[in-house]
This record gives C-alpha cells, sequence and structure tokens, in this order.
C-alpha cells in the first residue's frame, strides 16, 4: 500500500475516533454534568401539604383566600391541563402559559395541586374514522359558548380517546416533566410539584346534555387509563395516579367502573381510588362506603380520595354544614385519605336540592352553616382531630 494511502486511512481513523469520543465526551461527561447541577434544585411537596387531608375545587383568587383561611391545602383545578387548550394543531408546540400562571398562583398560597389530564383537542378528535359519535350536545355546559360560571377554561366539542395516541402521550410526558419538580425541564421556579395525576373526570356520567364528559365507554376508558398511567410513570416514577372520579355510589355509576376494575392490567394502572358525591347516594359517606366495597370486590386494596364532596341536603344552611361534618367523619373513618369540598358555602335554595328525607339530618348546634369559614374550619379541624 502506498504511503500517501496509508496516511489518508491514519487520518480517516483519527477523524472517527475523535468524533466517536466527543460524542461520549457529550452523552456521558458533560450531560452527567449538567444534570448534577439540576439535580440540585429538585423540589418536593412540603411534608405540611401532605399531612393535610383536605382541599377544594378552585377557581380564583378568592377561592385560594378562602382555602387558605379554612385550613386546607389542596387544589383542584377545573381543566386547564386540556391538551385543546395547550397545543393548538399537530404541528405546534406545547403552550405552557397558562398552566405555569396557575401553578406559580397556587404555589405561592402554598398550596399544592391535584392535576386532572384531559385527553381532548377537536383537531384530533376529527381525524378518527367515527369523529361525529364523539361530539356532545351544543347545550353542554363545559362548552365555551355556554361558560355562564366564568370560568377560564372549558372541554372542547369532541370527546373520544385520542386518534394520534403517540402525540397525545407525548403532550402528557411534556406536561409531566414540566411539573415533577426534578430539577430538569421544570417550570421555573417552581417550588411545589405536581405529584398527583387525575386521568380524565367521570367518564361514567352518560346521557346528560348538560354535562357530558366522555363520549366513549367503560372499555375504551380502560385503555385511556392504561395507556395514560404508562406515559405518567416514564416521565416521573415517583408520580402518583388517581383513576378519575365515579360520579356517585349507586348501581348506574359504579357498573362503569366493574368493566374498569376486571382488567388486570387497569388495575395496575392507578395508584388511589376515586369517587364523587354532589349531594347524591350514599351522601353521608361522601359515597365511600359503597365505593370501597367495589374496590374489594376486585381485591383492590388502595387508598380513596372523595375530590369533590357536597351534601347539600336541606334548604337549611346549617343542616348543610352539620350533614357536611358528619359526612366528612364518615369518609375519613372508612380509610379516605383526602377529601375536595366542591361548596364555598352552605346556602342553597331548596329547588335545586335532589330530594332528601330532611328530618332524618341532625342539626348541629355548634356548626353555623351562614358562616361557611367558620363552619369549614371547625369541620377541617375537629375531623383532623378524631
Amino acid at each position: 500500500m502506498k504511503t500517501s494511502v496509508k496516511i489518508v486511512l491514519i487520518l480517516l481513523i483519527l477523524g472517527v475516533l475523535t468524533e466517536a469520543g466527543y460524542l461520549i465526551y457529550k452523552k456521558f461527561f458533560k450531560t452527567q454534568k449538567s444534570e448534577t447541577v439540576s439535580l440540585s434544585k429538585k423540589v418536593s411537596i412540603p411534608d405540611n401539604l401532605l399531612a393535610n387531608k383536605f382541599g377544594f375545587l378552585s377557581g380564583g383568587e378568592k377561592d385560594t383566600d378562602f382555602i387558605k383561611s379554612v385550613g386546607a391545602g389542596w387544589v383542584r383545578p377545573d381543566s386547564p391541563f386540556l391538551w385543546d387548550s395547550m397545543q393548538k394543531s399537530k404541528t405546534s408546540d406545547i403552550d405552557f402559559s397558562k398552566t405555569d400562571a396557575l401553578v406559580s398562583k397556587y404555589q405561592e398560597k402554598d398550596l399544592a395541586i391535584l392535576a386532572t389530564i384531559w385527553p381532548f383537542a377537536d383537531w384530533d378528535q376529527k381525524t378518527k374514522t367515527n369523529w361525529s359519535k364523539c361530539q356532545v350536545s351544543s347545550s353542554d355546559e363545559n362548552l365555551p359558548q355556554n361558560n355562564k360560571k366564568g370560568r377560564d377554561s372549558y372541554l372542547p366539542l369532541y370527546r373520544c380517546n385520542p386518534s394520534d395516541w403517540n402525540l397525545y402521550l407525548s403532550w402528557v410526558k411534556a406536561v409531566v416533566e414540566r411539573y415533577d419538580g426534578d430539577g430538569i425541564g421544570d417550570m421555573p421556579d417552581l417550588k411545589i410539584p405536581i405529584k398527583y395525576w387525575e386521568i380524565m373526570n367521570e367518564p361514567d356520567l352518560e346521557g346528560n346534555d348538560t354535562l357530558d364528559f366522555y363520549k366513549e365507554g367503560a372499555a375504551a376508558y380502560t385503555q385511556l387509563l392504561i395507556k395514560t398511567s404508562q406515559a405518567i410513570r416514564e416521565a416521573d416514577s415517583e408520580a402518583k395516579i388517581l383513576i378519575a372520579g365515579a360520579a356517585g355510589g349507586s348501581d348506574r355509576f359504579l357498573n362503569f367502573y366493574k368493566t374498569v376494575f376486571s382488567n388486570p392490567q387497569a388495575q395496575s394502572a392507578f395508584d388511589i381510588g376515586n369517587v364523587h358525591c354532589i349531594s347524591n347516594d350514599s351522601f353521608q359517606s361522601f359515597n365511600v362506603e359503597p365505593y370501597k366495597k367495589l374496590l374489594l370486590k376486585y381485591k383492590l386494596e388502595k387508598p380513596i380520595w372523595v375530590t369533590e364532596a357536597e351534601a347539600m341536603v336541606s334548604s337549611n344552611p346549617d343542616a348543610n354544614a352539620s350533614q357536611t361534618f358528619s359526612s366528612t367523619k364518615k369518609a375519613l373513618s372508612l380509610g379516605t385519605e383526602r377529601i375536595f369540598f366542591t361548596r364555598y358555602e352552605f346556602e342553597i335554595s331548596s329547588n335545586k336540592l335532589p330530594p332528601k328525607q330532611e328530618a332524618a339530618i341532625k342539626v348541629s348546634e355548634e356548626i353555623d352553616g351562614s358562616d361557611p369559614v367558620k363552619a369549614y374550619q371547625q369541620i377541617i379541624s375537629q375531623s383532623e382531630s378524631e
């Protein structure tokens, strides 16, 4: 072999080795140094908030002041973690501006967040072959044109499982990564991370024109639960996952979850059970009693949270406050770990109440329902001490 050819080969080999060496350095040494610096900024939920058993659904500055004044430590925002509002098209970047502002607002008040993942985006739904079946009624109260409550969030018109699963799961991972508090790719100045994620809301609430969260059945939700939980855990191995809250404690709602709980993959896809009580069904325990029985039927010994809790059973605010206190104690006695109240007052007009046996409600003379702050302070402090 000629000397010139040998020199060329040697130079090529040296070039390849140099490039390989740089890539190895970049991957293992430079990255390791960067990660070491960022890991020093890791944050976690403060112990006092982890120990706090109470929260509220929250929507505004007034709400957060109320939450702090009564001694609760958690918020469950309405629907800011919605795919449709955070990513406007398949090729768009994810917009974290609204969720960053929300997280900043709550951490300034020293409140921890339970975040609900909403898997809907109209532009994605319309690529499904049966997308028209995913449309909710035009009178649905969560549509932006029907937002009469002044909420700053909404839900889109179409509400089925994602069409582009890969794109949806990439969005989920990006959202979880931004707020997980591991110091890598986090929101700037993150102080209280989000470690609890709820996958959707009341998918069992079917056939309601004004309130319809999900247009597919239990088998489809099972798939959503399994796929979404896997993405959350890939982004944050420390995250805790709540299954969507059951809308009540009757067979009408709980039959939906029999399909979900019978799937072995779904059983391991969530860490915490979840039930709601909007003054319905077994309101005496915030529906924890029938929900817990269903979990045990499938040998699911999981913690339970009530992420929507109210007991408006009378036109008498004192009776409502008393029943809220009694239901809270009962739910906690059954092992409930955390309760999120939905009401900031106890006065309600009788025509908005479901039929209850008001005579059976014991009114406590100690709890004044006309003073919600004092009433919730008593409910929370006395319930924690028992």
